[in-house]
C-alpha cells in the first residue's frame, strides 16, 4: 500500500467498514474485536503524505459515505 502507508480496515458489520490510512502504528491484530474508545492505531505520515494526519474513510458495501453522518461530533 505505497500511497496509503499504514492501513487499518475495521468491519462494522451490515456492509459498513472504516478505513484509516497513513498510520504510524497499528495497535490491534487481524480478527481482533475492538471496543468503543479502545485505541486502535497511531496517527502518522506513512505512504504518500505531506505530514502527520488521519485519513478516515467509511464505506457501505461499495459506496463511500461521510463518517460525520454516522458519529457524533468529535471532541476538540
Amino acid at each position: 500500500m505505497f500511497y496509503s502507508g499504514g492501513t487499518l480496515i475495521i468491519d462494522h458489520g451490515q456492509g459498513i467498514s472504516s478505513t484509516f490510512i497513513h498510520l504510524s502504528k497499528i495497535l490491534v491484530a487481524l480478527g481482533q474485536e475492538v471496543e468503543t474508545g479502545q485505541p486502535i492505531a497511531e496517527v502518522g505520515a506513512t505512504g504518500r503524505a505531506t505530514g502527520p494526519h488521519l485519513d478516515w474513510r467509511m464505506s457501505w458495501f461499495n459506496q463511500r459515505i461521510d463518517p460525520q453522518l454516522l458519529v457524533p461530533p468529535m471532541p476538540e
